[in-house]
């Protein structure tokens, strides 16, 4: 069963999207997709579905962008949080809403010219399911933006912090009740199997690479600007890429 997050909306707006963490993570996605889709995201109004989009954050700078977004999530109070930011800017029209699980969608007709699935992946146990799942949503031709809790930062920042009875047990999961997901993924392994299900990975980027290392004392005495500017600089470069908090993949469907 898929984590239903009604009891932690509000935790979950207020920790990552109301500070650094949350820049970070928006300005990397626009950058990508910019990066990748280039012209496309002005060319035409692109059909797009954000599968798992909690409280639509990302989605509603695609609709401002004169982009119809379908955004797909198992919580109602994410649902109706999103739907109400969308009235608020003026984007209501661009927003079709509906509450269920990614897996019961029905397949698309018209197919999606993208989707989005940002940090959903590591609450799945069948991963690889799911990403089957999202690319029966695409047309051919039709881009993904993947985002997913990285292990690799998981194992490091539990070192560095001396959690070493999480690495000597490999319990680097989250208990299901917080926000630590439940399957942080190894970023090789979710690339290989996309390239053997006949998609063209376009770009890998980490996000966060160096903020969730950083001393309280620090954050608290550098700007947001120069941290977000930095974790730009050094996302898509080894080995700070691999570090990133989260790991964010574009890709294109060919087949």
């Amino acid at each position: 069963m898929d984590r239903n997050f009604d009891d932690l909306a509000l935790q979950f707006s207020q920790r990552i999207y109301s500070g650094t963490k949350g820049r970070i993570r928006l300005a990397l996605l626009e950058r990508d997709l910019e990066d990748v889709l280039g012209a496309e995201l002005s060319a035409r109004p692109l059909r797009v579905l954000d599968a798992g989009g909690g409280e639509g954050q990302f989605a509603r700078w695609l609709a401002a962008r004169g982009h119809q977004v379908t955004l797909c999530d198992l919580s109602r109070v994410m649902l109706d949080n999103a739907r109400l930011a969308a009235e608020a800017e003026g984007l209501a029209g661009h927003f079709t809403f509906i509450q269920g699980a990614i897996q019961d969608l029905p397949d698309a007709d018209p197919a999606y010219d993208l989707v989005l699935c940002h940090a959903v992946l590591e609450w799945v146990q069948d991963w690889q399911g799911l990403l089957r799942k999202l690319s029966s949503q695409l047309n051919v031709g039709g881009n993904l933006s993947l985002m997913f809790y990285n292990r690799h930062s998981t194992v490091f920042r539990s070192l560095v912090r001396g959690y070493f009875d999480r690495i000597n047990n490999d319990k680097l999961q989250g208990s299901g009740k917080g926000l630590t997901p439940l399957y942080p993924l190894v970023p090789e392994e979710v690339v290989s199997f996309l390239s053997e299900q006949g998609w063209a990975v376009l770009s890998k980027s980490g996000i966060r690479v160096f903020h969730d290392y950083m001393h309280q004392e620090i954050l608290a005495r550098r700007s947001a600007e120069d941290i977000v500017a930095l974790e730009k600089r050094f996302s898509r470069e080894e080995p700070y890429r691999s570090l990133g908090r989260y790991y964010h993949v574009m890709a294109r469907r060919v087949a």
